[in-house]
């Protein structure tokens, strides 16, 4: 898969740390800006994310070091090269791979940027897998939004992996900020899986749930509702209550980890009703959110009733031979 338009890229004239010459803009990514580059000492394309000067006020000492991390799987990229250029603004480097931003894909695929779901229930797939190694290893992303999934051929691929923490600083736009994160608490794995619970949101719906000034989209994270989900593209009902889960407003009430959203997804994909999958829903959610009638009625449920109204109607099939 291509990125849009770079079969005839339009140079921007500016080049950074005397070496990457930038080709193309992709579009914001949190406060800063990712661009393709062409990186003179190798004449290779790279992919160049450059932030803005006040960044630089609050780096922490050996910030470049930070970000060299092993997290588990070589979808998550590790950088080529981060530092501060002649103009003050912090860079972040990593390899060209072969694909595009999720927000472009999304809006090359369909009018309303909402792909089938059996596109969609594979990109996440992928996602939280390759969010669980990492999270084993006490890594966090800390600023999972569409702009740092790329979408293409061998991908999907995560970057900025750790950049919030490196940088001492949050980099996630509030769109998909955790509510503890927009109190000022420091990201953390469940946080990382409420930016996938967003992102799942807008690649089912085609927005994400709160839209409005940055102050507006922050209050609703933290003392909001959440809307009704509006699905398209095929997505089943069920998700609705995985939803009500990924996006509860405490930690504590969320998946607890990303296998246990991935063990949802799939039990949802391999289902046909709500009931076959509500065994799998997490059991660390003691209250939900709920996003729909359906939402509303599990949040009624506990879990032990949950299992035993799965139970029955197993035992129900089973007499009746299917």
């Amino acid at each position: 898969m291509e990125v849009i338009g770079l079969s005839r890229p339009q140079p921007i004239e500016q080049v950074v740390a005397h070496r990457y010459r930038l080709l193309e803009s992709l579009g914001p990514c949190g406060e800063g800006e990712r661009f393709v580059a062409e990186d003179d000492a190798s004449d290779q394309r790279v992919l160049l994310l450059l932030l803005p000067t006040e960044y630089r006020k609050r780096l922490r000492p050996g910030w470049e070091r930070r970000l060299d991390l092993d997290c588990g799987d070589p979808r998550i990229l590790r950088p080529l090269d981060a530092g501060v250029d002649e103009r003050g603004q912090p860079y972040l480097v990593h390899r060209w791979v072969t694909g595009e931003p999720l927000t472009t894909w999304r809006a090359r695929l369909t009018e309303d940027g909402v792909p089938p779901w059996s596109e969609t229930v594979e990109l996440l797939e992928e996602l939280a897998d390759m969010l669980g190694p990492a999270h084993e290893r006490r890594l966090i992303h800390g600023s999972l939004e569409p702009s740092r999934i790329f979408v293409g051929r061998g991908g999907p691929w995560l970057l900025d992996f750790g950049l919030s923490h490196a940088l001492g600083r949050t980099t996630i736009s509030p769109a998909y900020a955790a509510p503890e994160v927009l109190r000022g608490r420091a990201p953390s794995t469940l946080a990382d899986l409420y930016g996938l619970g967003v992102v799942i949101w807008e690649l089912v719906s085609g927005a994400p749930p709160f839209s409005g000034s940055f102050a507006e989209v922050a209050a609703a994270h933290r003392d909001g509702l959440l809307p009704e989900l509006v699905r398209r593209g095929g997505a089943p009902v069920e998700l609705d209550a995985l939803l009500s889960i990924a996006l509860a407003r405490l930690p504590d009430e969320r998946f607890s980890d990303a296998h246990e959203l991935l063990e949802t997804l799939r039990g949802i994909q391999a289902s046909s009703s709500g009931v076959w999958s509500l065994s799998s829903f997490s059991t660390q959610a003691g209250t939900l959110a709920p996003t729909t009638e359906l939402g509303a009625m599990l949040r009624t449920f506990s879990v032990i009733e949950l299992r035993a109204t799965r139970a029955l109607i197993d035992e129900l099939l089973a007499a009746r031979g299917e």
